[in-house]
């Protein structure tokens, strides 16, 4: 109830500072398993199913905990253990999504929902690569002592100012050393690594 009405306050103060709507409702949690919180304007509450979500708003989960956060559009975001993610920005028309930009750290699982118009724009952040969307289902986080991306369905981009890869089959996947290390090889993942990977976020 108090992050409700928290919430409910933010909007309406940005509703009545005309344009600027920094807490303008982007979703809400679907799904938790353990500690989460989310983080407004320095303020951390704990989240639980139903909360909704708002733009500029840091989520973060603690260890052995999961968090599943579905948006206005359907679409889904899944967060393994100790992860983080900010809504840096979210344009919903009403029935589409015209741009999604999302910054995350840890491991985290994207579910693409409704259909994107030509010219959405939905890309996600991480330390060491950026990931454009093209209406997909993929997940990425620390795996082998790496970061990896893997494509379940759709496709990808994926890029940082050393290079760039797509991934658009079932099952390809790619490594980035570090910060500042390109994408390595698009290669297709054996199952066992699949496996690994998903276990991360799964309920």
């Amino acid at each position: 109830m108090l992050r409700t009405t928290i919430i409910a306050t933010l909007v309406a103060a940005c509703l009545a500072s005309g344009p600027a709507r920094a807490a303008d409702a982007a979703g809400e949690v679907s799904h938790r398993k353990g500690e989460a919180t989310g983080t407004i304007e320095g303020a951390s509450m704990p989240l639980e199913t139903g909360n909704p979500v708002v733009l500029n708003e840091a989520l973060a989960t603690g260890a052995a905990a999961r968090l599943e956060i579905t948006f206005l559009d359907t679409t889904r975001l899944t967060l393994g253990e100790r992860a983080n993610v900010t809504i840096d920005k979210f344009v919903y028309d009403g029935s589409h999504t015209r741009v999604l930009r999302l910054a995350a750290v840890g491991a985290l699982r994207f579910i693409s929902g409704g259909n994107k118009p030509a010219g959405a724009e939905v890309t996600v952040t991480t330390p060491v690569v950026e990931i454009g969307v093209r209406g997909t289902d993929f997940w990425f986080g620390p795996i082998d002592g790496e970061f990896g991306v893997l494509l379940v369905a759709g496709a990808v981009t994926v890029s940082n100012s050393a290079g760039s890869v797509v991934l658009d089959q079932p099952g390809q996947g790619t490594n980035i050393a570090g910060p500042g290390a390109a994408p390595g090889p698009v290669t297709q993942w054996p199952q066992q690594k699949v496996d690994r990977a998903l276990v991360q976020v799964a309920f």
